[in-house]
């Protein structure tokens, strides 16, 4: 490197009046390719200041700026130091005038075409991110510009003479070329929508290279990195809008819009009958060329237009109008000071939960239910009241029902809670003394409810089962519901037995519990034989007189 450097010092100091800025850009070179940190850092500074005020630099010494930078990457260790230097080197796109920005991208991507073969794996993954980095930078570059038709031909030209056709047999550099294709569609996601213009002139560097690259990785990466995600987001478009939906994600509006109105089907049809068109490439161009005109057939059979997006403009000098704030009308507020008023009487009157549940059913249905007749229900546009004579009425039919169905006091229905009681009597927190004529009343009760149980049991182990009208039971309101203070019995009807299986439903009943059954031990019968020991003296015992 310092032999490249000195011979390009002996061709430039020959003029004069560049010789101090030539030994002074030498100089930078050399400290951006040293091992040493606290010296790279210093040149690169010297760097961002002294190059955007230069208007031209010729191509040898811009070649040297750029293997010195090359090296400079290749010494940067850690991902957060070389993130950092990668984004200060794609950016100096932005900062320079335009044709040294021109010239800094081509320089770039002919140094690491050349340098590529000589990175090992290690190393690898930051220069991926160097050429995202600068693919991402120049379509930002074109944005500045507002997307000026010659200057994305020029950006483009380069991209396709020094890297995906570029003529030197020396240095391949497929893997830059490889890379490009990969990341082309997704660095191009956030500056989408584009007119169609611009879109043809992206596009024409890979459609060249389809045509006239050998080589077949290079033609699958541009098939299956560009142009199958276009056609999958052209087909989730399509279908989108045929169920109608209008909440679509933008990367699927825009590049879907794009497969579906670039007359990619003709386009392709054209490249792969044309006579340059290398003959090993003429398989994926005619099969994608079907992919689309089936798309595209499938869009006009269907009869929706799909309208290109309008692309992104930056206006500033336009008006953004201000949002008038809604002032009320003097009406308005009347009727809400009304509704205020008529809200506080409501609560003067405290009526119960239920009847404050009914009150607001009705009033979102805008029905307010009335009973024929006379009965003692009053209605006043959104609230129901009952007369003294009609809860009084209701008050005894309940106690006639509940001595009919025979409900005890102690709570077995799940209708009477702690509210309030169902009679009026006081009852005395004092114990009383039972008389002995009431105890043995009651203990013959008790002992008549036992043997009807054992009756129908049979057993006497026993299992009381209680039955709850609440989960028994479904509500058909006929009325409206009155205050729960009132107790009445609903219309129902059974909804099931909330007992258990096999239990019939009616009052608290003993049901003999089923007892385990005992497995009984199989014992072994054992034979039983006289030892030998035994069966020898009985033998001698014979024997003997």
């Amino acid at each position: 490197m310092e032999l490249e450097v000195a011979g390009a010092t002996e061709s430039l100091v020959t003029d004069p009046s560049n010789a101090a800025a030539v030994q002074e850009s030498l100089l930078v070179i050399r400290k951006l390719a040293s091992c040493n940190t606290a010296a790279r850092s210093k040149a690169l500074r010297e760097l961002t200041n002294w190059l955007p005020t230069q208007l031209e630099i010729s191509d040898d010494e811009m070649k040297k700026l750029w293997k010195g930078l090359f090296y400079c990457i290749w010494h940067a260790d850690k991902a957060p130091v070389q993130s950092n230097l990668i984004d200060r080197l794609s950016s100096m796109l932005l900062t320079l005038d335009v044709p040294l920005s021109l010239h800094y991208l081509s320089a770039f991507l002919t140094t690491l075409r050349r340098e590529w073969s000589g990175i090992d794996v290690l190393r690898l993954d930051k220069f991926y991110l160097l050429i995202r980095r600068f693919v991402n930078s120049s379509f930002q570059f074109l944005k500045k510009h507002s997307w000026d038709l010659e200057l994305t031909r020029r950006v483009m030209a380069i991209y396709q003479e020094k890297s995906l056709l570029a003529n030197e047999k020396k240095f391949l550099g497929n893997g830059v070329n490889y890379h490009i294709v990969s990341v082309f569609l997704d660095e191009i996601k956030p500056y989408l929508p584009l007119t169609i213009e611009t879109h043809e002139i992206l596009f024409k560097p890979l459609f060249n290279v389809m045509i006239n690259s050998q080589d077949k990785v290079l033609l699958g990466k541009i098939r299956n990195n560009v142009f199958e995600p276009l056609l999958c987001n052209g087909k989730s478009l399509l279908l989108l809008q045929k169920n109608h939906q209008t909440d679509i994600d933008s990367e699927v509006l825009n590049l879907g819009t794009i497969a579906l109105k670039m007359g990619f089907a003709a386009k392709f049809y054209e490249l792969g009958s044309s006579s340059d068109c290398f003959q090993g490439n003429r398989k994926v161009l005619f099969g994608l060329q079907k992919e689309f005109l089936k798309l595209e057939k499938e869009l006009e059979a269907s009869g929706i237009e799909v309208p290109f997006p309008s692309p992104q403009i930056d206006n500033g000098d336009e008006e953004v109008p201000d949002l008038v704030p809604i002032i009320p009308e003097p009406s308005e507020t009347v009727t809400e000071g009304s509704k205020k008023s008529s809200k506080k009487k409501k609560k003067k009157k405290t009526p119960s939960n239920s009847q404050k549940h009914k009150a607001t059913k009705e009033n979102n249905n805008d029905n307010v239910m009335i009973p024929n007749g006379d009965n003692g229900v009053t209605s006043n546009g959104n609230d129901i009241t009952f007369t003294d004579l009609f809860k009084a009425n209701l008050q005894m039919e309940f106690e006639k029902v509940a001595e009919e169905e025979g409900l005890q006091k102690d709570g077995e229905s799940s209708i009477i809670h702690d509210t309030s009681p169902i009679t009026t009597t006081k009852v005395s927190k004092k114990r009383k003394r039972v008389k002995n004529g009431d105890v043995k009343e009651s203990q013959n009760t008790n002992n008549e409810q036992e043997n009807t149980a054992m009756k129908s049991g049979g057993d006497k182990s026993e299992k009381r089962v209680r039955f709850s009208i609440k989960n028994n039971l479904v509500w058909k309101p006929q009325s409206p519901l009155p205050p729960q203070s009132l107790r009445i019995p609903p219309s129902v009807t059974p909804r099931g037995s909330a007992l258990k299986k096999g239990v019939p439903p009616g009052p608290i009943r003993e049901m003999p519990s089923v007892g385990k059954k005992v497995k009984k031990k199989k014992v072994r019968k054992v034979m039983k034989t006289t030892s030998p020991a035994i069966k020898r003296l009985r033998k001698l015992q014979t024997l003997t007189p």
